[in-house]
């Protein structure tokens, strides 16, 4: 098959991806379209929360993961201790996120967190979800 042919039937399965999502034409094509999807929210979820989450995360926040689930996102945090501190900084976290999501496919997602006082290790809740920040941990 000649270049030309080539590149017109590759141009041709990039606009054939289904989810009009911009990140579309990355597409795998061994992910079925509910992957893909699910794929494209978590992706797009980790922006979001990194977005909403910039500048607000504290010296007691050891570990930041994210959780989509139907209709909703878990915001799983590891810290140190739960202090006042924390408690507005995740707030501010929630807060900034709905503002990122207003207007947006997950506008109607609600968002809840769970924290967790201890290492974010593999005990913590939050490990067995998409990963968005893990403090670096003091020698010694």
């Amino acid at each position: 098959m000649p270049a030309a042919e080539r590149h017109d039937e590759l141009v041709r399965g990039l606009h054939s991806v289904s989810t009009g999502h911009p990140a579309g034409q990355f597409h795998h094509p061994e992910l079925n379209p509910d992957q893909e999807q699910t794929l494209l929210r978590r992706n797009y979820l980790l922006l979001q929360v990194g977005q909403a989450s910039l500048g607000l995360i504290g010296r007691d926040v050891l570990g930041l993961a994210v959780e989509p689930r139907p209709g909703g996102i878990v915001l799983h945090l590891a810290v140190r201790q739960e202090t006042r501190e924390v408690a507005e900084d995740v707030d501010d976290i929630c807060f900034e996120l709905e503002a990122f999501l207003a207007g947006g496919p997950e506008q109607r997602s609600c968002v809840s967190t769970r924290i967790y006082v201890g290492p974010a290790d593999k005990d913590w809740p939050g490990s067995a979800h998409a990963l968005l920040f893990l403090a670096k941990l003091a020698d010694g």
